[in-house]
């Protein structure tokens, strides 16, 4: 077969994985009676609606740096990627729910296209690149823990364990952002490999640097997660590579001072910058793939440093004026640890592929074999249990995240040793498996023996089938989402509500205990009277908290309403709640929607 067929023939098994990534993880969108691009998911969508008002704000011309529901206050939420949502919904007249769901879907094409093509060049195989589609359907077992009735592990308070796909489905800046860094991650284990042409091993390994730190502007969890896995991974490559004793032993000592020093640093210097602590047990294994590369991989460091920047400054100068939304935000956490037990259990989906990958690395002398999955085995127990070294930053969005990075990254690596196992071509090695003295030569490793190919049989099919007992999840999974169904954002009922608040004309609107204040926002864009307490906070909190706790119980204190910035009320008039009651106000105009129901807009008297 011609290399031009083999190139076509890869990226036609690279395109499948694409495709039957979205008819598994969307398509049962399209059996939805009445959906439409517009629809917006019913999974989870209080957060994510907040969200989606950063891009109705941009996409009609407001300010895009302030609490998004009042537009009052300051945004220190990552919101590059709604902004960018919003700007292109602005530019060409889409609807906003549209360009989230649409830029959301996009993203994750790229990163299973980054798998699929990852598999093909590793393995030398054309047809492995249909398996760009496969991490995302890993499961934690939870459904054998809850008698086959639930897809996710629930924890303390608010914690949970699922797979990657329940991850995906929000479409928020979070999956965004763990797509690029999925991919941008891929790039740098291909040129590790030495599968990218010599003369774009730089600018490939630089741009994808510059990538990772371009999502502290998208999302924090995810930025921290893909930049604790990059740095995690470039230690243990040059651990392994080295084989140095010395720089193993100070990366242990290292990690025995920060678990137990962590706590310390957190009350003096606060728990975000115990993240930045966390990462110093890294640092005699990056030095020695710093050393390695002339210290020209300073560039990347460099670079991630660059793309971080705006976030990281504008939440560091934030801190230092004792910001009271950043004070709040960064010692909430609380009751959100990954107990050991239940972590590992649901990480058996992967677990053996983590070992047959490093097994199979020693014994083949492969450096990125060894190091890649053995970096991610420790990062993902260390990270979970971040709540115990003095972090306490949502330990299992930690593992949730890091599970989706592992599967991005493990599929490829099995793929590979499978393909290499059975193969019967000699082992070419990778840059990472060239020699760190001058005098040392790479191993020449000839095909693999009989016992060794039946050990990677054995192994795999083990693998196959505890990941596919495991990922029941998802079956049950795509019925819950599929039951659940979407939220009609262009619903005539919704539409009458905006309708009513356009004939405002400047003022907070605060709608009743019947109107949801997150559909209403994300759909109407304007002023609201609400705000999403760990997004951002606005101006007039007080006052405006006393408004909002009203909308329930009704007896309104409209002076406090009014310092709050509220000049208006949007009621619906079969609410139990008169939020009119007793006030100083008057009707201006109303709505009537058959089978939907009435609303009322009543204007505060000053």
């Amino acid at each position: 077969m011609s290399s031009r067929a083999r190139a076509a023939l890869a990226t036609l098994s690279v395109l499948v994985a694409a495709l039957l990534h979205l008819l598994l993880q969307a398509g049962m969108m399209l059996r939805w009676p009445g959906w439409n691009l517009s629809s917006f998911r019913n999974y989870f969508w209080s957060d994510q609606l907040a969200y989606l008002s950063i891009v109705r704000n941009v996409s009609q011309g407001e300010a895009w740096d302030v609490e998004p529901f009042t537009l009052t206050g300051t945004n220190y939420y990552p919101r590059g990627w709604y902004l960018l949502l919003g700007t292109v919904a602005r530019w060409t007249n889409t609807d906003p729910a549209t360009m989230w769901t649409l830029g959301g879907l996009a993203a994750q094409v790229l990163l299973v296209c980054a798998i699929g093509t990852a598999c093909v060049l590793l393995t030398r195989r054309w047809w492995t690149g249909v398996l760009g589609f496969v991490p995302f359907l890993l499961g934690t077992g939870s459904w054998m823990l809850s008698g086959g009735e639930s897809w996710m592990n629930l924890l303390s308070s608010h914690a949970v364990l699922w797979g990657p796909f329940g991850v995906l489905y929000t479409l928020n800046g979070e999956t965004v952002a763990l797509s690029f860094g999925g991919t941008a991650l891929i790039a740098l284990l291909l040129v590790a490999a030495g599968r990218v042409p010599q003369r774009a091993v730089w600018p490939v390994a630089l741009v994808a640097s510059l990538v990772v730190g371009l999502l502290a502007n998208i999302q924090t969890y995810s930025f921290l997660t893909t930049s604790y896995t990059l740095v995690a991974a470039t230690a243990a490559v040059g651990l392994v590579r080295t084989r140095s004793w010395r720089a193993l032993a100070l990366t242990g000592v290292l990690l025995v001072l920060v678990v137990t020093t962590g706590p310390l640093v957190a009350e003096a210097v606060g728990q975000l910058a115990v993240l930045v602590y966390g990462m110093v047990p890294a640092l005699p294994g990056v030095f020695l793939v710093l050393r390695a590369t002339r210290w020209r991989a300073l560039w990347c460091v460099g670079l991630v440093a660059l793309g971080a920047l705006p976030q990281v400054a504008a939440t560091a100068l934030g801190l230092a004026g004792e910001d009271p939304f950043l004070v709040y935000r960064e010692a909430s956490s609380t009751q959100l640890g990954v107990p050991l037990g239940g972590g590992v259990f649901a990480a058996l989906a992967v677990i053996p592929a983590i070992v047959l990958v490093i097994v199979a690395g020693v014994r083949r002398r492969r450096v990125l074999w060894v190091a890649v999955p053995s970096a991610l085995a420790v990062l993902w127990v260390y990270l979970a249990a971040n709540d115990k070294w003095g972090a306490n930053q949502e330990p299992y969005r930690f593992w949730l995240d890091l599970y989706v990075i592992i599967g991005t990254l493990v599929v490829p690596l099995l793929a590979w040793v499978v393909a290499e196992a059975l193969g019967s071509r000699a082992a070419e090695p990778g840059l990472a498996d060239r020699p760190a003295e001058p005098e040392q030569t790479a191993p020449v490793l000839g095909p693999w023996s009989r016992p060794g190919r039946l050990a990677v049989i054995g192994g795999l099919a083990l693998v196959v089938v505890v990941a596919g007992v495991w990922s029941y999840d998802f079956r049950l999974f795509r019925s819950s989402v599929s039951a659940a169904g979407y939220i009609p954002l262009d619903g005539p009922g919704y539409q009458a509500q905006v309708d009513l608040a356009d004939e405002t004309d400047g003022g907070l609107v605060l709608p009743d205990a019947c109107v949801d204040p997150m559909i209403f926002k994300s759909t109407w864009g304007g002023p609201v009277g609400y705000y999403n307490k760990g997004l951002a906070w606005p101006d007039n909190k007080d006052d405006l908290d006393i408004a909002i706790n009203a909308r329930a119980p009704g007896n309104l204190d409209q002076a406090a309403a009014m310092r709050a910035g509220i000049r208006w009320l949007l009621v619906d008039t079969s609410c139990e709640t008169d939020l009119t009651e007793g006030l100083d106000a008057h009707r201006v105009a109303a709505r009537d929607v058959e089978g939907a129901g009435s609303w009322e807009l009543w204007k505060l008297d000053e």
